[in-house]
């Protein structure tokens, strides 16, 4: 699906780069890949401008309905909350409202 807010081509990358190596430095190993599925899938199922909370539960139910799995990390709601508050950092940075992106 593409993307059709602010926050996608070369923003979206960088968004996403800069998300990974937040949690390197909070010391959780996840794929970049699982980064951009996460940024992706939000927006993919328009709930990216809902609560945190709310988002990360379902994208931790909808990766579970897809059997989508990761190591040495889970793909669960803890993780996913840690992705989108890193984004909304990266969001404050750029001066783009989560509803816009």
């Amino acid at each position: 699906m593409p993307l059709t807010g602010r926050l996608q081509g070369q923003l979206f990358t960088e968004c996403a780069e800069w998300v990974w190596e937040q949690l390197q430095e909070e010391g959780i190993q996840l794929q970049g890949e699982l980064i951009e599925l996460i940024l992706e899938t939000e927006r993919e199922l328009g709930i990216h401008t809902a609560p945190l909370e709310v988002i990360a539960g379902e994208l931790a139910e909808e990766f579970e309905r897809r059997g989508i799995v990761a190591r040495p990390y889970p793909v669960d709601a803890r993780v996913i909350r840690a992705v989108l508050e890193w984004e909304d950092d990266f969001l404050g940075f750029a001066g783009i409202p989560r509803a816009e992106s």
